[in-house]
């Protein structure tokens, strides 16, 4: 590890799996605190930028090829192909937005700095109502958040089945669980007490994301079937728990030009290995890609249009601009009277 610090552990073996289910493998739910000693994030960035580095020389080795790339806009995303790029690689990026989403703006500048070709998948509302659908049938469940990631998923089927190839598909996906993506801190991060708080939130998380017994264990091979097996958690591995584990609140969250940031260290990393004039990406803030694609905001549309479209729903508001409150109210009505209806014959 160089100059970086004392180390309280020897990490894992560097793995070459597409990913690996860390709350599975590890005992990831007793606190540990004082284990979080790392605090400079400056000193940080060239450790995660050669652990990443070893990380994805161990799978392009197990699976050679023109890796793709997920690219959502966020600096997770960004931050591999960045890596990638600085080895040599150009892989192929891939954006799923509709016209409302947030993600193509820096996702396409990201891939012109970085000079990859770009792939820009773009949906309109029917288009998500209709992969909804899908997602709903082959997941066999109707909940939010796995139907709306299962989308974006879904609509790259025609691509990678146009491209013909089966190299190696690269997602940021498991940094946020790692790193507190998203998160904030109640206490000053300099406090005891803010070690506590970033290791009980990253512990919280990493136990729901990082486990293959989720709702949907087998989300990938149900929504991608043959390509499953092609997609890569590059964060995803025991040796980037077992690092992330030695993280401080320092390491993790300060201010960037007067704003408060997350994932510090790792933003520092990507702004290293970006060309001078996208640099400023590394610090572009981003919500899941559920949000940022555009995909909840679609989904959202069309539940507003179901709703209008109850008999009597334009009697007193109407559903197209009523809060969302009244509409989910008025969902949950309707199939209220479909089911008194269903036991009534």
């Amino acid at each position: 590890m160089g100059e970086q610090a004392d180390y309280p552990k020897v990490f894992a073996a560097q793995s070459d799996e597409p990913m690996q289910f860390v709350a599975d493998l590890r005992d990831v739910a007793t606190p540990d605190p004082g284990a979080r000693r790392q605090t400079d994030p400056v000193r940080l960035a060239p450790l995660i930028i050669e652990e990443t580095r070893d990380r994805l020389r161990a799978v392009f080795e197990a699976m050679p090829g023109d890796p793709l790339l997920m690219l959502s806009g966020g600096v997770d995303s960004i931050f591999v192909a960045a890596v990638a790029v600085e080895m040599g690689y150009r892989p192929c990026a891939i954006t799923v937005v509709t016209a409302d989403g947030t993600d193509r703006v820096n996702a396409a500048a990201a891939a012109t700095a970085l000079g990859l070709t770009h792939e820009i998948i773009e949906l309109d509302g029917p288009a998500v109502v209709e992969l909804a659908e899908e997602s709903v049938r082959r997941l066999e469940v109707a909940e939010l958040w796995e139907v709306s990631y299962a989308i974006p998923m879904l609509a790259m089927l025609p691509l990678l089945e146009r491209l013909g190839t089966m190299d190696p598909i690269l997602t940021g996906r498991g940094a946020d669980a790692l790193f507190a993506g998203g998160k904030t801190l109640a206490s000053p991060i300099d406090s005891p007490a803010a070690a506590v708080e970033l290791d009980y939130a990253v512990r919280k998380e990493s136990a729901l994301e990082l486990t293959r017994t989720r709702l949907v264990p087998d989300f990938y091979p149900r929504i991608l079937g043959d390509h499953a097996d092609r997609i890569i958690h590059v964060f995803q591995t025991v040796r980037f728990w077992e690092l992330s584990e030695t993280f401080a609140p320092p390491a993790l969250f300060g201010t960037h030009d007067g704003h408060p940031v997350d994932k510090l260290c790792l933003r520092i990393a990507c702004e290293q290995l970006l060309p001078a004039p996208a640099r400023s990406l590394a610090w572009a803030k981003k919500s899941a890609i559920q949000h940022s694609a555009g995909i909840m905001g679609a989904l959202s549309a069309a539940a507003r249009r179901t709703a209008a479209s109850l008999p009597g729903a334009q009697t007193y508001t109407d559903p197209l601009t009523e809060p969302f409150e009244a509409v989910a109210t008025r969902l949950f009505l309707a199939r209220l009277a479909d089911t008194t209806k269903a036991h009534t014959h």
